[in-house]
């Protein structure tokens, strides 16, 4: 992409568009910024690919910026900044403040104030028309989330980033987290609430751009140091960068609802993710947009299940499916080396497969099948218990046991020095009168469960 080509011509129009859209839709300096990376991503929804970094960006947004200057109008470039943690956006590179110096724009002042006016200015330029001070309040009070207003969290995926067509090949049917702002939004989130899971992208790839599930939050937001090696992370900078993760329990659509299915929806046309998709999540969807969003979504199931990374959550007919085809492999191991296999899982020994080699060694093999990258699973009491108590035990462990597995075994030592409480068993009976009891809607497995973290993860 150079200049003068159609390609750069169309990246330079659009460039502005958005950067205008950002500064009139903004409600302080710090909203009207737009990251180099949402940029790019923005640019990719109109089916122009400009990298981030390096590349056309520069001379697309110097040019953007000349353009606008031949207008009498502010350099829309100033709104475009780097990441900084958390995917916050920070300030500008240094080469806008040497352009910003440079003839024709001939900026005079330090760094920070020759940005922050133009900031200021082209909020000024874009700025919707108001009667009043009063009804400025208005509009910010009508823009400002709260818990009274809320309809749904929205959540975005860029699949450049988070590997989600890996996922679903790898039979990922639920969304357990995701990554959020560090905002008086994110501390809003609480456990109930709706929250509807949206890719974005270019109209045409491959992951069609739109909504692709809906589900509910499962509590507040929890900080976490960015060290997830499931696999699906495509951008390690930016897995390093994140710490804020909603807990979530989004059922992904077998059939997504499409971008552009929703936007010709009359009622959803002043959408959040339609009028500011920069915006870093969550992002707001009001009562009545949900309410006609409802209308659009497929059929789901009544249930509600509470999934995690590995194995030992989905819904039924999959971890049937999974636990077969994690059985199938070690069987097939096994007797490839010559030894005899007995499927004991029945009978409740802890372990699955009793395994007798030629020489008289036998393995006593608990298997476990994880659908997704991570060997992590859960262990039953009994199962930790024959793990400690009786020689010869195994754990093996089948990932990405549907699509291309992947055996792994570990010991039992190492087993038992990773498993750690998962969830807890409480005997509340007594002898003596009985005391006023609290129900507590009960999530997760069985509380005589524990979860084995194998090393890997």
């Amino acid at each position: 992409m150079r200049a003068g080509e159609p390609e750069f011509e169309q990246a330079v129009e659009a460039s502005v568009a958005i950067l205008r859209e950002a500064a009139r839709n903004s409600r302080d300096d710090s909203d009207a910024l737009v990251t180099y990376r949402q940029l790019s991503d923005l640019l990719a929804q109109h089916g122009l690919q400009v990298p981030y970094h390096g590349g056309p960006m520069p001379y697309i947004l110097e040019e953007a910026s000349l353009r606008e200057h031949a207008a009498n109008r502010g350099m829309v470039s100033a709104l475009v900044v780097k990441q900084g943690r958390d995917g916050i956006p920070t300030t500008p590179s240094g080469g806008f403040y040497r352009m910003a110096r440079r003839r024709p724009f001939g900026r005079k002042g330090a760094n920070d104030e020759i940005w922050l006016n133009e900031v200021r200015r082209l909020r000024a330029e874009n700025a919707p028309v108001e009667s009043s001070l009063h009804a400025q309040a208005v509009r910010s009070a009508q823009h400002r989330v709260t818990t009274a207003n809320l309809g749904a969290w929205l959540v975005k995926c860029n699949p450049d980033v988070w590997d989600l067509a890996g996922y679903l090949a790898a039979g990922g049917e639920t969304i357990t987290s995701w990554s959020v702002v560090p905002n008086y939004r994110a501390e809003l989130i609480r456990e109930g609430q709706r929250v509807l899971f949206w890719v974005t992208g270019a109209d045409g790839a491959h992951l069609q751009p739109g909504l692709w599930g809906a589900g509910v939050a499962l509590g507040p937001v929890y900080q976490d140091e960015g060290d997830d090696d499931s696999g699906y992370w495509l951008d390690e900078e930016q897995l390093r960068r994140t710490h804020h993760f909603a807990p979530l329990d989004v059922r992904l659509f077998h059939h997504p609802v499409r971008r552009n299915v929703l936007k010709s929806d009359r009622r959803l046309t002043d959408m959040e993710i339609f009028r500011q998709p920069q915006m870093g999540n969550p992002l707001f969807v009001t009562k009545e947009q949900l309410a006609a969003i409802e209308e659009h979504l497929p059929e789901q199931p009544a249930t509600v299940t509470v999934t995690g990374a590995g194995a030992g959550f989905g819904n039924p007919v999959t971890n049937a499916e999974v636990e077969a085809a994690a059985m199938g492999v070690v069987t097939a191991d096994y007797e490839s080396r010559g030894w005899a296999v007995k499927d004991v899982s029945r009978e409740c020994l802890g372990w699955d497969l009793t395994c007798t080699s030629p020489q008289g060694k036998v393995d006593r093999v608990e298997v476990k099948g994880v659908s997704g990258l991570i060997p992590q699973v859960l262990l039953t009491r009994n199962e930790e218990r024959s793990a400690r108590e009786d020689a010869g035990w195994r754990l093996a462990v089948v990932t990405r046991a549907l699509v291309e597995p992947d055996l792994h075994f570990f010991d039992a030592d190492t087993t038992v020095s990773r498993a750690k409480p998962f969830v807890f068993q409480v005997d509340l009976r007594q002898s003596g009168p009985a005391a006023p009891v609290q129900r507590q809607r009960r999530q997760g497995a069985d509380p005589s469960e524990r979860a084995a973290e194998p090393p890997g993860r």
